[in-house]
């Protein structure tokens, strides 16, 4: 398990590590031809995963002097509307979010009288602040903790009729009282999921017991025994052995296990499809670094954002990935992850 969580500072960390690892592209990809995992679902405050659900937390909040203030929290819910209000700069909205004594339902109406309100902002940046309120629920509550573990695998699902956003847009029940099981497969559903999604990320933190670091990069860096080897054990070109007059028959390289491992990890682990973004505000120029084989002053981010840059220039047919394993760019690259994680476990 993962000691408690009490400062957005710490959950931010685990928000780069985890956040994004459950969606619905994910489960798509899972379930094209059905489901394939059990569903769990939830809705009312009555259910322990549910943002009404009584949940007690602390958060030290920084204050804009410097200072901290220890906030006390009865749900998940009641810091979601703080933040809303907060991230609006509503300072009314959040001192009534913080009175003693109100009902979830009643934050809730308050977050939906938030002055500056900007939806566009708020569709962008509000599964940061929800992933924040599962964090702090479910670090400082074990018993919740375990709720949430016992889940095993299973798709969570918010099974609200009403929310196509957080829940699934499905109930269990139809209008007259009869059961509805469209909720346990996702083909049917008519919302997103988002908190059914989050509380999956939460799990998967709980469930390994690292640090950040670790839980985001470990995978890549068990993989350096499999990738030190020579180029040629790792890939191999397929040459077609038919020819017809007029076709020029194409060849393909043909990547072994723990390239293909590799691969898959790069696109499973969140902050891939921000690359671009990082190599640009970093002035790095992937073909002048990996040929250097300078790699000391690299970031996590940066080594990451180099490794997704080489699958996409080899999705473009640039055969990037063969000359990386010949060259030990690769390897080099998580080598440098492993270097990294070696400092992160000095400073702790």
């Amino acid at each position: 398990m993962v000691e408690p969580i009490w400062t957005v500072n710490e959950t931010q960390a685990w928000r780069d590590a985890a956040m994004g690892r459950n969606d619905c592209d994910r489960l798509d990809s899972e379930e094209w031809d059905g489901p394939v995992r059990q569903y769990f679902g939830f809705w009312n405050g009555d259910d322990w995963a549910s943002n009404f659900h009584p949940a007690p937390f602390v958060v030290d909040w920084g204050d804009t002097d410097g200072s901290a203030t220890k906030l006390q929290f009865e749900c998940s819910e009641q810091w979601f509307i703080f933040r809303k209000a907060w991230r609006f700069h509503d300072q009314t909205a959040m001192d009534a979010v913080m009175q003693p004594g109100l009902e979830p339902r009643q934050y809730k109406a308050i977050g939906r009288g938030v002055k500056g309100f900007d939806v566009v902002v708020w569709d962008r940046e509000s599964s940061g602040y929800m992933f924040e309120a599962l964090m702090f629920k479910f670090t400082q509550n074990p018993e919740l903790a375990k709720q949430l573990t016992d889940t095993g695998d299973q798709v969570l699902v918010e099974c609200s009729p009403f929310d196509t956003i957080w829940g699934a847009g499905l109930g269990k029940q139809t209008k007259d009282g009869r059961a509805d099981d469209r909720w346990k497969d996702s083909c049917n559903w008519r919302g997103k999921n988002k908190l059914g999604f989050l509380l999956m990320d939460v799990r998967d933190i709980l469930n390994a017991g690292a640090t950040p670091f670790d839980f985001q990069y470990r995978p890549f860096i068990e993989l350096i025994p499999q990738l030190d080897r020579p180029a040629n054990k790792l890939y191999k070109w397929i040459y077609p052995e038919f020819h017809q007059e007029g076709v020029i028959p194409l060849s393909w390289c043909d990547y072994g296990p723990a390239v293909d491992q590799w691969w898959d990890l790069i696109y499973e682990t969140p902050g891939w499809e921000d690359f671009h973004a990082v190599l640009e505000d970093s002035g790095i120029d992937p073909w002048k670094t990996l040929e250097s084989g300078n790699y000391a002053q690299l970031n996590a981010k940066q080594v990451q954002a180099l490794m997704t840059w080489l699958t996409r220039r080899e999705r473009s047919d640039e055969g990037t990935i063969g000359e990386s394993l010949e060259n030990g760019w690769l390897l080099n690259l998580l080598k440098r992850l492993r270097g990294i994680g070696g400092d992160v476990e000095q400073d702790r």
